[in-house]
């Protein structure tokens, strides 16, 4: 894992007191180089402070900053023409017990730019201060993360490939690449070195700025167009004035990889089963295998304030209040406790709950099954149903529905929130050993509709897979919820005590549109009984007007069973839904070739919605959710190629060099906000985890940590914080906003589907997650 680093790792000195820089010389000390003629040198005090805890580490940590940053840096064997500097979290600071700190553990970068590039052996030595004295040697066939690729390749068909070289320097600014215009690139096989392609480098045009003054990358950005190369094999990039890249493959095993690794996402979250060898590693034992029947309404956003509607909770004036879900179950337990076994679900990130927008994600997975059955197959994941007979992205997709059935009452009506007095914290175990009692939220109608909806779609794909026994389970439980859902007795009205006083609740009167689209389609193409239909056909108004105000809210697959299965009567629907799609697909497009310097679907740097990157907004496979859509519905190859260019982006293709998912490709998060993470005895974090990442403005607990003034500096795309639980919007994650579309975005990607490898299946965990080449990443 750390083949691409040269590490020296000192320990520098004996404490003797505590003079003048007698502190900073605690640092572990290693380097790297971007190039021949630059050098990153990374120091950090983690075991220093494990080990002595001095009185207070906030007052040494800012102490640090103000002395290396202005430190001297003087090399005996040649001229240094320029010097950067920055300092960076990586984590929260774990004492050597492995109990975790409200402190930052962090690292200083320096920068390095020697008046001439090193040759091949070379060594010189580099003083900083008096705080360390560190020969540096440069062997060129260590991998450069100057090179920006993705790191774990392409597949053949792949119309458009594109790696990138670019690197920020902290105060340094971006790395001159502008000479390399017009040089060669070489593809070399990683068997034997030999050159397999060449072609010429190209620099992007001129990194963007927010409001005229905060860059993006910050960083001068040369592309290598390798599109023509699509020979299968293992390769690395390689450029004289620079060095050799990481390898990389060619070929179907590729996508399959980061399909595979996405898919184990959502097994490690499963809720109710145990996770054990031979299907993972990363072992935690069976959890929340009971729920008890509770009151409270099923609807997260209805707990939010709103404006002038009338649906949600009030007072006894009929003013909306906002209401914290916690508080309202702990004060309204059921009036009967009724105890219902329902394993199933997902938990929906670093907590344990079970939500409703998690249908989204069964939803995805059998759209993106009924658009490429080829690409899915039995035993693909490694999970306990494969050789069912059954794809195991289907039974992957079942167990996001498999507590809801246990839930579901006589009437029809199905409970779709599993949720707690509380947030379990840090520290407190294993989902198993959690103390908290969960309930099941109250059917609603348009809960259990959107059930509907799920079920009826699952049930499509089941049918698709040769599997009807299965799905006419699911079929006529859809058929029970969408009769209870279309029964307007049904609709919860509730009165509820919460802080001391009386509110009330209620829900809408008329059904979701999107959903009484889905569910009455679905329904009727698998029973072939007009009311399904009749019932879409006499909303239509309703429906278009919620198309043309919501469509943004909705997961771009949720109609395309419009087009699996046309109807005359909702071709109207069918051509508006295409129009949307391929439009908004245009314009990732453009943003991909035009925004930034590295291809990635995002707005541009002067539109509206460029700030809205927090919660996962700005994921790459998320917004390529969007074009799948259009090259399901247009067949045109360019729709998929961006999706192609959006997975780059995601596994290493992007600012950071690093890929956005732990245990996908070399560099990847080692460490996030993940509880079971934290419990379950393993060093390396669980693999499949897509964290939040970048929010485009920095957690005001970094900056008060960590960045103080200097967070202005950082350019914003390189603003990926973690402080784990003192940076949730950023460190966390959710199954439905990260991992769900991650798999179904690369599922359709897939060429030519495979069992997983043997390296796959026996991948075992990493020691100690701080030595993993994704914990001290550059900035």
């Amino acid at each position: 894992m750390r083949m691409f680093l040269v590490w020296v790792s000192l320990l520098l000195y004996q404490v003797q007191g505590y003079a003048e820089n007698e502190e900073l010389k605690q640092g572990e000390w290693d380097y790297e180089f971007l190039t021949p003629q630059v050098v990153v040198l990374r120091s950090s005090f983690t075991k220093f402070l494990q080990g002595h805890f001095p009185k207070d580490i906030t007052a040494f940590q800012e102490e640090s900053v103000r002395k290396l940053s202005s430190a001297s840096v003087i090399c005996s064997e040649q001229e240094i023409v320029k010097c950067g500097y920055w300092y960076k979290e990586n984590s929260l600071l774990r004492d050597r017990s492995g109990d975790i700190l409200r402190y930052a553990d962090t690292t200083h970068y320096f920068y390095i730019f020697f008046e001439h590039p090193l040759r091949a052996g070379e060594s010189v030595n580099i003083q900083v201060d008096d705080v360390v004295s560190l020969k540096v040697h440069y062997n060129p066939e260590k991998p450069s993360n100057l090179f920006k690729l993705n790191q774990i390749g392409n597949v053949v068909s792949q119309e458009k490939k594109y790696a990138y070289l670019g690197a920020w320097c902290g105060t340094a600014g971006g790395l001159p690449l502008n000479s390399l215009e017009g040089k060669k690139f070489e593809i070399r096989s990683a068997a034997d070195g030999k050159t397999v392609f060449e072609n010429t480098i190209k620099m992007r045009f001129p990194d963007p700025a927010y409001q005229g003054k905060i860059p993006f990358t910050g960083e001068e950005v040369a592309e290598l167009d390798y599109s023509e190369y699509n020979t299968p094999g293992e390769y690395y990039f390689y450029i004289p004035e620079i060095g050799r890249s990481l390898d990389f493959i060619m070929g179907p095993e590729a996508i399959n990889e980061a399909f595979y690794i996405h898919a184990r996402g959502l097994f490690h979250k499963r809720c109710g089963i145990a996770k054990t060898l031979p299907f993972t590693a990363w072992e935690c034992p069976a959890c929340h295998s009971e729920v008890i029947r509770g009151r409270f309404p099923d609807n997260a956003t209805h707990y939010r304030k709103g404006q002038e509607q009338q649906f949600g909770f009030f007072d006894r004036r009929d003013n909306r209040v906002e209401i914290k879900q916690f508080k309202l179950i702990q004060a309204n337990p059921p009036y009967e406790e009724v105890k219902v076994v329902a394993p199933g679900g997902w938990h929906d990130a670093a907590d344990y709950d079970r939500r409703l927008y998690h249908l989204r994600i069964v939803n995805d997975l059998s759209v993106s099954y009924l658009l490429k059955p080829e690409n899915y197959i039995d035993h693909q994941l490694n999970i306990p149903e494969s050789g069912n007979g059954i794809p195991d992205i289907l039974d992957e997709a079942a167990w996001g529905l498999k507590h809801l059935l246990a839930v579901q009452q006589e009437d029809g009506g199905v409970g779709t929130w599993f949720e707690t007095t509380g947030h379990p914290q840090p520290g407190e175990g294993l989902p198993s050993e959690d103390k908290y009692t969960y309930y099941v939220s109250a059917p609603s109608r348009n809960g259990t509709l959107e059930y509907a909806a799920a079920a009826s779609i699952f049930a499509l794909a089941l049918k698709r897979a040769g599997n009807d026994a299965c799905a006419q389970i699911w079929q006529d439980s859809a058929i029970k919820a969408w009769e209870f859902a279309g029964n307007p007795k049904n609709r919860l009205i509730a009165t509820f005590l919460y802080e001391a006083k009386v509110v009330f609740y209620r829900e809408e009167e008329e059904l979701a549109a999107e959903n009484l689209l889905r569910a009455g389609l679905n329904l009727y193409v698998l029973t072939g009984e007009a009311k399904y239909l009749q019932a879409v056909v006499a909303e239509k108004p309703r429906i278009k007007e919620s198309f043309n105000r919501d469509f943004w809210r909705w997961s771009p697959l949720s109609w395309m069973p419009l087009y699996i299965f046309p109807q005359e009567e909702l071709a109207d629907f069918l051509a508006e839904y295409q129009k949307v799609i391929v439009r908004n697909a245009d314009e990732m497009l453009k943003q991909q070739e035009c925004a930034y310097p590295y291809r990635v679907p995002w707005y541009g740097a002067d539109a509206g919605w460029v700030h809205s990157m927090a919660w996962g907004n700005y994921h790459p496979l998320r917004r390529a959710m969007t074009l799948i859509a259009a090259h399901a519905l247009t067949g045109n190859s360019e729709y998929l190629t961006g999706a192609y260019l959006a997975n780059d982006f995601h596994n290493g293709a992007n600012p950071s060099g690093m890929s956005m998912t732990s245990g996908l490709g070399k560099i990847y998060p080692a460490v996030f906000l993940d509880l079971t993470s934290y419990a379950d005895d393993v060093s390396e974090f669980v693999p499949g985890i897509t964290p939040y990442g970048n929010t485009f403005g920095i957690d005001r607990n970094a900056i008060k940590m960590v960045y103080g003034d200097r967070g202005e500096l950082l350019p914003i795309w390189h603003r990926r914080v973690n402080l784990e639980f003192l940076s949730v919007p950023s460190s966390e994650y959710s199954v439905w906003e990260t991992i769900g579309p991650a798999a179904a975005v690369t599922g359709y990607l897939i060429e030519t589907p495979a069992v997983p490898t043997d390296t796959l299946l026996n991948k075992k965990p990493a020691g100690d997650f701080c030595n993993l080449p994704g914990y001290q990443t550059l900035p």
